[in-house]
Parts: C-alpha cells; sequence; structure tokens
C-alpha cells in the first residue's frame, strides 16, 4: 500500500479527523480547567462538568457544583468563587487602587478582583437589565475601621444582618437607589481578613416597566430566581 496515495476512504478519515478533533480538544479543555496569565498574574478558571447553563434549565442554576469556579492564589488575591458558565467574568483589574472596588466607598481606595456579571437575556421579556457581582478589598485604615458599620451615603438602607459563609463572618448591608427610569439594590456581604476589609456584592439593576409602551408586552422580573443565584454564588466565595 502506497500511503501517500489519496483515495476515498483516506479523504473520509481525514475529513472525519476535522470535524472531531476541535470538539474533543474544546471538551478536554473545559474538563480539566483553563489557565489564564494576565500580565504576572495566574487564573485558573475550573469547570466540573463542562455543561453550560443555557441549556440545563434551573436545576443548573440551583446546583454549585456544576459550575465553574474562579481560584485565586494566596500570592495573588487568595480566594476561590464559583459562577455559572454563561456568565461573563472579567478578572482583568488593575494593580492601581481604585474607589469603586465597593459600593459607597467614597474615596477610599482598595482593588477590585472581579465583575461577574448576569446579562439581560437571563431574564428574557422582562425589565430586567442586569446584575453584576463584585469582589473587591482595601488595606486602607479608613476602610477597615468603616468594614462592618452602615455608611453614611447612598440610598434607603436595611438593618445590617449577619451570616457565615464557608466559616467567615460576614456583615450583610442591604441598600436602594433610583433614578432616570432605573433601579438599583445592592447587597453586600463584607469582612475583615488578613488586615483588609473585604466586600463581595451584588447589584441588580432592572428598569421601570411602566416607560415601555404596552407593545412590547414586558413582564416584572423574577427578582427572587436572580436573587437566589447571586446569593448562592456569594455562598461559593472562600478565602484560600
Amino acid at each position: 500500500m502506497k500511503w501517500n496515495k489519496v483515495t476515498w476512504y483516506s479523504k473520509l478519515i481525514a475529513l472525519i479527523l476535522f470535524v472531531v478533533l476541535p470538539f474533543v480538544g474544546f471538551y478536554l479543555g473545559i474538563q480539566y480547567g483553563e489557565n489564564l496569565v494576565l500580565g504576572n498574574r495566574s487564573v485558573t478558571i475550573v469547570s466540573s462538568s463542562g455543561q453550560s447553563g443555557a441549556g440545563t434549565g434551573a436545576a443548573y442554576y440551583s446546583n454549585t457544583a456544576e459550575w465553574q469556579t474562579d481560584m485565586r492564589s494566596e500570592a495573588d488575591a487568595g480566594f476561590t468563587i464559583a459562577y455559572p458558565i454563561d456568565f461573563t467574568a472579567d478578572d482583568n483589574y488593575s494593580a492601581a487602587p481604585v474607589t469603586d472596588w465597593r459600593l459607597n466607598a467614597s474615596s477610599t481606595p482598595g482593588t477590585k478582583f472581579l465583575t461577574i456579571t448576569i446579562p439581560s437575556a437571563f431574564d428574557p421579556q422582562t425589565n430586567f437589565a442586569d446584575a453584576t457581582l463584585t469582589v473587591g478589598a482595601s488595606a486602607s485604615n479608613a476602610a477597615i475601621a468603616n468594614c462592618l458599620t452602615p455608611d453614611p451615603t447612598g440610598g434607603p438602607a436595611a438593618t445590617p444582618a449577619s451570616t457565615t459563609i464557608n466559616g467567615v463572618p460576614f456583615t450583610v448591608f442591604s441598600s436602594a437607589d433610583a433614578g432616570a427610569g432605573n433601579y438599583y439594590e445592592t447587597t453586600s456581604y463584607r469582612t475583615t481578613h488578613a488586615g483588609e476589609c473585604w466586600a463581595v456584592e451584588y447589584t441588580i439593576h432592572s428598569s421601570q416597566i411602566g416607560n415601555y409602551p404596552p407593545s412590547y408586552d414586558l413582564q416584572v422580573f423574577d427578582q427572587s430566581m436572580i436573587q437566589g443565584v447571586l446569593d448562592r454564588m456569594v455562598g461559593t466565595f472562600k478565602f484560600q
């Protein structure tokens, strides 16, 4: 047999390999995780199942064991958090201090490590605009001193509550704000750890449904469903 001879079955084998190999590579990449090198930092994204939440229904969003995990080494930020695979995550934080590392931080500098976004398509044909979850921290003396006290600024605030996440006590703050037909509800989980004030918080953004014409046939978004997913994401947060 001449191995360099082109036959109908050699063409068929080549076509099969061309179609199958990319899918095999994608599957293995999902199974064993993806290492992202951002500057001098290494961020590891690990998915336990490789399933996309978009096609798995409500059960997927209730089972955090099926989500992918953002893992940070102690040399970087030193935490892990899980989130559904079809949500958008931004790991490209800057080493330069920022003042939006948590809501209502005023001019106190800190670092925003991660932003996860739930798109409007998660609850379609409703007045849900988006939701964002952020992880930030600050070693500023002012940030630490005010970490577990209600903010003097911002919208109406509820009485702080307390909870424990993976063995670490957190104080929970809730506030709301509105403007230009938009409504923002923020829940902020805060704790002091290793000489820093940490904030794991999320904001649910919706629009005034009365601003849309009836022909749009929009429904009021499912707030309990959105908040449930966000709370489960917060519940996976763990210091390394």
